[in-house]
């Protein structure tokens, strides 16, 4: 059965942060970093989306990050996102246009974490809605179609940019991670938040259960 997801890590930061990550409850096929990757890549079963996970945003990571997803397609593998390291702040208008240029230049979606949002958490988003049951679940159309070449900002929930991030949003999704003693109640609350900050964007949104003590009660991805 072909893996919800290929995790690349393209250096030795992401690889330790996979670490944290249950990917068999995630069905993912994860490539920590090492010398001999790219033979471990050109061997894998691809999964239906690619996770390439970036140990910053020069020119030779980037090259990477899409030689790996070039391998992983070719045999198989689906829609690609290159997910950079976390930035403190939310990304200033020079910065962001650098960014999506080079989501223009890679082909693929950038992602972009901000704050305290990481790559794990980009992982999360984008897999569990796929992987683990919830309240709300999503057709996996809606998150292929979204991993498309732009730039995304990744939030967690409680920060306070993301806001400022919705306003610009031509899709955001939600990934609510609901506890064994959640209420829709969370999720309606999450899209209220959304939609009134968001008007124009489209709102996909997830309620995947999770233990009780595991990660961030919800991220959102802004495809911008």
């Amino acid at each position: 059965m072909q893996p919800v997801a290929s995790v690349v890590a393209l250096g030795r930061s992401s690889s330790q942060a996979l670490t944290h990550l249950d990917t068999t409850a995630l069905s993912c096929d994860v490539l920590p970093y090492g010398d001999d990757l790219f033979r471990r890549v050109k061997h894998a079963e691809a999964g239906s989306l690619l996770l390439l996970l970036a140990e910053n945003g020069h020119e030779p990571a980037l090259a990477a990050a899409v030689k790996a997803a070039s391998i992983l397609k070719q045999r198989g593998g689906g829609e690609a996102a290159v997910v950079l390291p976390s930035i403190p702040a939310l990304p200033g208008p020079r910065t962001r246009q650098q960014l999506e240029h080079a989501a223009q230049q890679i082909g693929a979606c950038l992602m972009q974490p901000v704050g305290a949002a990481s790559w794990t958490d980009a992982v999360r988003c984008i897999v569990e809605p796929l992987a683990v049951f919830g309240l709300i679940g999503v057709d996996p159309r809606e998150i292929h179609g979204l991993l498309r070449t732009r730039l995304a900002l990744l939030h967690l929930w409680d920060d306070a940019s993301l806001d400022s991030s919705l306003q610009d949003a031509r899709d955001v999704l939600v990934s609510c991670r609901l506890r064994p003693s959640a209420t829709l109640r969370e999720v309606d609350a999450a899209a209220t938040r959304v939609t009134t900050a968001a008007t124009a964007a489209r709102l996909v949104l997830a309620g995947p259960e999770v233990p009780r003590d595991e990660g961030p009660h919800a991220i959102a991805a802004v495809f911008l």
